[in-house]
């Protein structure tokens, strides 16, 4: 794999309905397809406030959902492999069917997912999905991709909006044990935040600037939950991908939550360790550019961080990756910069 040394920890493709769907039985077409149909009324509806979009490089390509053109905009881009999410906010549109049919879409999507990497599995490495309806139905999916060869899953970030119970629920305890067991690291991608999403219809500014700026800090109530509610202490090997969410705000969140452990005087009986000992022990996150997070990567652990290329989206660093990548770590030693941009997604997933 190792060719230009740069690997991408988040970039996108678009698992298309049709692909989705005819991996469906007949009964549960049509609901799905109402579902596509909502989500698209969704998109349209806020796409109509939009103010006038730069054009970035990426848009539209072609690559986004035909992996033969995807590999060709990767060799454009140097890029030896991605990691590749078509469902950020984890399929939380699925949760709207019946409980049947939602296991069934996300099955069917990640069986079209398994379509889409097959044109070369060594470079296309999908992201997929792990049907939170409950435990037992996580664990078997989960079970079923890791014997397919998969190599990253995901689940949605917020279960309380899913009504379901928080990941730190005992009652999830076998699917961290599974995960921990097949060695599938679990990603939370920034998105679905239904409060974030109540704001958006009233945010005043162009592009809908008010919510995109606060996008990347919804996922610390999720780092919070990992590193203090005592999960990562049971499942020490279990790891876990923040996703999208940038680098800068975790110095202050990994210092605000050791604080409070202090502060409130917890005893070792409620978390055996710092909560920012988690982190650094299971713990990464990816970022396009952040040169304040660079510059701080001592404080967040170089060995937690991912570089990404955010493909084909607008932070997209396409088609010229490697001249963002020079920029942005300029100073920053080679050893630490194959870590980040190469050596911990090889570490995280089990690459070879």
């Amino acid at each position: 794999m190792h060719k230009w040394g740069v690997i991408s920890a988040d970039s996108h493709i678009l698992i298309k309905d049709d692909a989705l769907l005819s991996h469906l039985e007949p009964k549960w077409r049509a609901p799905v397809k109402e579902v596509f149909d909502s989500r698209l009324k969704a998109i349209k509806e806020s796409s109509s406030r939009l103010y006038e979009t730069p054009k970035w490089a990426a848009a539209g390509r072609a690559g986004e959902w035909d992996p033969t053109e995807r590999l060709k905009d990767m060799d454009t881009d140097m890029v030896d492999a991605e990691v590749l999410y078509s469902s950020p906010d984890g399929g939380t549109r699925y949760y709207s069917l019946p409980r049947e049919g939602c296991i069934k879409a996300i099955q069917a999507f990640n069986d079209a997912a398994l379509d889409f990497t097959s044109a070369d599995p060594k470079r296309l490495l999908a992201v997929h999905l792990a049907p939170v309806t409950d435990p037992e139905t996580a664990v078997t999916e989960v079970k079923r991709l890791a014997h397919a060869g998969v190599k990253a899953i995901m689940i949605p970030a917020q279960p309380l909006d899913l009504g379901l119970k928080p990941y730190w629920d005992r009652s999830w305890d076998p699917l961290w044990a599974t995960l921990e067991e097949t060695g599938i690291p679990v990603s939370q991608h920034l998105g679905g935040n239904q409060t974030l999403q109540r704001l958006m219809p009233h945010d005043p500014t162009p592009n809908y600037g008010i919510f995109r700026a606060l996008s990347q800090l919804v996922l610390s109530e999720q780092l919070a939950g990992w590193c203090m509610a005592g999960t990562l202490h049971r499942f020490p090997k279990l790891k876990i991908v923040m996703v999208e969410a940038g680098l800068g705000w975790i110095p202050y969140m990994l210092e605000r939550m050791d604080y409070t452990v202090r502060k409130l005087q917890w005893k070792k009986e409620v978390l055996p360790e710092k909560p920012s000992h988690y982190w650094y022990q299971s713990i990464a996150a990816t970022f396009e550019e952040d040169e304040f997070g660079v510059r701080n990567r001592h404080d967040i652990g170089v060995n937690s961080l991912m570089w990404a290329s955010d493909y084909p989206h607008p932070d997209s660093t396409w088609p010229d990756s490697h001249g963002s990548i020079k920029k942005q770590f300029a100073g920053v030693p080679a050893d630490e910069v194959k870590k980040m941009t190469y050596g911990n997604v090889v570490r995280f997933y089990h690459l070879n």
